[in-house]
């Protein structure tokens, strides 16, 4: 029963180590004196192998060797725990644990004691062991440093072999230290910790190495200079003094907008001529934050083409303190912008040079419109779903826009009083209108003032104005350069009356959404076979941009 378990106390310590109790009453002589025996019993019976029964003197004491290249990093650590073994060793085992005196050992190795082994009477084999230790530990790890030497030399080749090579076993889990500095026998050990951790250890030592390397200076480094750019930087002349403004400006024209915003910081002829109108001829603030003041300091740099489709502008957008300034704006595209009405009639009050303007979705009141129509250059005007629009207000700005060519005016909810002045006092140049969406306030009769008013239409949207009946055709067909009609959603026109606008020679495209099915579509497409059905859902009246185009407003490009 002994014995088994004995057995079993064996195979639990090459799977782990467990720590164990340490008891002093054991004489450290005694295991060294088994390792003497051992020794000395291993030259009598091979002595060609010196190191052979070595190993199994280490075994017996519950120490492995580890085979290819890690037993020669191991050989040292395992005389370690054979020589400090005893002052480990349980009280009811003869097996010893991992757990070993370092310095003990180093100092041992360091300042060895030879003594001579003669046999004398009146000396005890114990002593002898005693005194005799340091010389056969100095001796054992000398004759297996050579040992592990002949082992690295003879697996050379293998050292560059997969780590899941079968000639490569499991190392023992008993080696607790290795022992670094195998160059020389003599040298002083240096034990560090083992397995992963060792690794672990090397890596962050050569990862702190490599960063502080790298924010060291380099004595490699230089600037090569000819010598005629040292006599340069040597002069201290400032050559861009010698420069003119105007090469100055042609210059800062090829540098991004934030990039010529940081060139006014550098001096004062750097910020005078960085605010030259010249540069900010165009400029693209869409989808951004406009902080409080930045627009009044945009418009002061004499703009002339900016978009600010869908930007937000924060309150305020002028000092009220400021001087009045005259801007130089002549394409202004606000479209789903948010902006107040204060700062939106502040800015238009110094606008008096807009040629396009588009407030798709903006509210407006009569003082707005009366500030846009000072605006006496204007040519198109997108007022698509605005707000705040009024029988005076549309009169004011048909009345005074008489250069005016294009107008979308739709979904703004005009009143009947608004849509009779829109078509008695529209401008007879305008050439393209949208006023879709005026529900039963729009009837055939503004349709006759309109074809009286504006013969030269070349495109007209009346869509969704549901109260026009076939009246309204006969209307439309007077025009005689009208190129596109959509009356789509105008349920009270008969689809047979469609059919009538053959007769227009100059008709080229016919939108009728939502009016006639399928069947019917097909017989009207034959009846016209030269004439365009359905081919634009939206339209683009006055919009500043259409499809994807999204870096030019009316064709004009806000980006350099």
């Amino acid at each position: 029963m002994s014995g088994r378990k004995h057995r079993g106390c064996e195979n639990m310590e090459n799977l782990c180590p467990i720590t164990r109790k340490r008891s002093a009453s054991k004489n450290s002589a005694s295991a060294v004196g088994a390792l003497v025996s051992a020794t000395k019993s291993s030259r009598n019976e091979h002595p060609s192998s010196p190191s052979a029964l070595t190993f199994e003197a280490l075994e017996e004491m519950g120490i492995g060797m580890l085979d290819s290249e890690e037993s020669s990093s191991s050989a040292l650590s395992a005389i370690a725990l054979a020589v400090s073994a005893s002052a480990t060793s349980d009280d009811n085992s003869n097996e010893t644990t991992p757990y070993v005196s370092v310095p003990r050992l180093a100092h041992q190795l360091h300042h060895p004691q030879r003594l001579s082994l003669g046999s004398s009477a009146d000396t005890t084999q114990e002593s002898i062991a005693v005194e005799d230790a340091p010389s056969l530990t100095r001796q054992s790890a000398e004759k297996l440093l050579i040992l592990s030497q002949s082992k690295r030399s003879a697996l050379g080749c293998e050292g560059g072999s997969n780590s899941n090579s079968p000639n490569k076993r499991l190392r023992n889990p008993l080696a607790a230290v290795s022992c670094n500095n195998q160059s020389e026998a003599a040298a002083m050990l240096n034990f560090q910790p083992s397995t992963s951790r060792l690794a672990l250890v090397r890596q962050a030592k050569k990862h702190s190495s490599t960063q502080i390397t790298r924010l060291m200076p380099t004595d490699n480094f230089f600037v090569y200079r000819t010598p005629a750019m040292s006599a340069h930087i040597s002069s201290g002349i400032n050559y861009f003094e010698r420069l003119s403004d105007e090469i100055l400006l042609d210059i800062f024209k090829w540098l991004p907008k934030k990039t010529l915003l940081r060139m006014g910081t550098v001096c004062r002829r750097f910020n005078r001529c960085s605010r030259d109108e010249t540069l900010w001829t165009r400029l693209d603030l869409g989808l951004r934050t406009i902080r409080p003041g930045a627009l009044e300091q945009i418009v002061r740099r004499g703009v002339m083409v900016i978009r600010l489709a869908q930007a937000s502008v924060q309150e305020p957008a002028f000092v009220p303190s400021s001087a009045g300034f005259s801007a130089r704006l002549q394409y202004l595209d606000l479209s789903m912008a948010s902006i107040s009405r204060s700062s939106l009639h502040t800015l238009l009050s110094q606008c008096r040079q807009l040629k396009k303007i588009s407030l798709e979705n903006i509210d407006l009141d009569d003082s707005i419109c009366t500030e846009i129509a000072k605006n006496k250059a204007l040519e198109a005007v997108n007022l698509t779903m605005a707000s705040g629009l009024t029988a005076n207000s549309v009169r004011l700005m048909m009345q005074s826009l008489t250069n005016l060519s294009s107008l979308n005016i739709s979904w703004t909810d005009l009143s009947a009083d608004a849509v009779t002045a829109l078509v008695t006092h529209i401008s007879p140049n305008v050439i393209r209108l949208n006023i879709a969406g005026c529900r039963r306030v729009l009837f055939d009769s503004h349709v006759a003032s309109l074809q009286k008013r504006c013969p030269q239409l070349l495109e007209l949207d009346l869509s969704d104005c549901n109260s026009l009946t076939p009246a309204a055709i006969t209307a439309i067909m007077k025009f005689r350069m009208l190129e596109y009609l959509s009356v789509s959603r105008c349920y009270l026109i008969p689809a047979t009356r469609f059919i009538e606008l053959k007769g227009m020679p100059s008709l080229t495209y016919l939108d009728i959404f939502g009016m006639l099915s399928d069947a019917a579509m097909e017989v009207l497409e034959k009846q016209m076979p030269k004439m365009g059905i359905n081919k634009f859902i939206h339209s683009s009246v006055s919009r500043p941009t259409v499809g994807t185009r999204r870096t030019s407003i009316w064709g004009l490009r806000t980006r350099d």
